[in-house]
């Protein structure tokens, strides 16, 4: 493995140049050879991160779409983080009962020749493991049948503008009740010594300020768009 950084001979010395050299040596020190035995456990942590860093996004459009008042991407918005609130939670809830490390990456990463897990088997499952309960089941079931009614069907129905307001006001009190639920498997694993949130993988008892900005530059990456674009390093957020 090979680090190169160029440049012309003529700014040698230059304080740019040293600035620079100094953001190479911390790169190249923070470079981690993972023994083959940890590699796995490595690649479905970077999985890990790559959901983490989508849902990050996720809130960015989340926020857009209420400040412009745009209730159908409201609804589809929201849908996709109930989904990915429970999928993160059944990957705890089973680390816990197993008291293991080991990450289901089906319910992080699904390729695009992949047939995933559906979101109405994720509902199950979450039931299933005990994340939620009938009363949330039967909600996020009846949300989802009003969600495919406003996405595919508005045109060609008898729903009005109006009641997307209501059907998205239901969908946000959804996402923050499943947000809770997380919250709560989250803290209740950071005390054991296994799986994503536990000891065992390094995690701080408080988010340190280099993470956030990995999160933040994991964001952009997902977006690809100056309008979320999150400034890294000193310069605020």
């Amino acid at each position: 493995m090979i680090g190169k950084y160029i440049y012309d001979a003529a700014l040698k010395g230059d304080a740019r140049i040293k600035e620079q050299l100094k953001v190479v040596k911390s790169i190249l020190n923070s470079v981690v050879i993972v023994h083959e035995s940890d590699r796995k456990l490595a690649a479905d942590l970077d999985k890990f991160d790559r959901f983490n860093a989508s849902l990050a996004a996720s809130h960015d459009l989340l926020h857009s779409a209420i400040e412009s008042g745009s209730f159908i991407e409201i609804i589809a918005i929201s849908a996709n983080q109930i989904d990915a609130y429970l999928r993160l939670s059944i990957v705890i809830a089973k680390q816990i009962s197993s008291q293991s490390n080991d990450i289901d990456v089906k319910y992080f990463y699904q390729a695009d020749d992949e047939r995933g897990i559906m979101e109405r088997k994720i509902y199950e499952r979450a039931l299933d493991n005990g994340v939620i309960d009938n009363e949330s089941f039967n909600e996020l079931s009846s949300l989802y049948q009003l969600r495919n009614r406003v996405i595919h069907r508005y045109i060609i129905s008898n729903i009005k503008t109006r009641d997307l307001c209501e059907i998205a006001e239901r969908y946000l009190a959804a996402v923050e009740s499943i947000r809770l639920v997380l919250a709560g498997l989250e803290k209740a694993q950071a005390k054991e010594r296994y799986g994503v949130y536990g000891k065992m993988l390094g995690k701080a008892d408080v988010t340190d300020p280099d993470t956030i900005q990995r999160l933040y530059a994991d964001a952009n990456d997902k977006h690809l768009l100056r309008k979320f674009k999150r400034k890294i390093g000193n310069a605020e957020t």
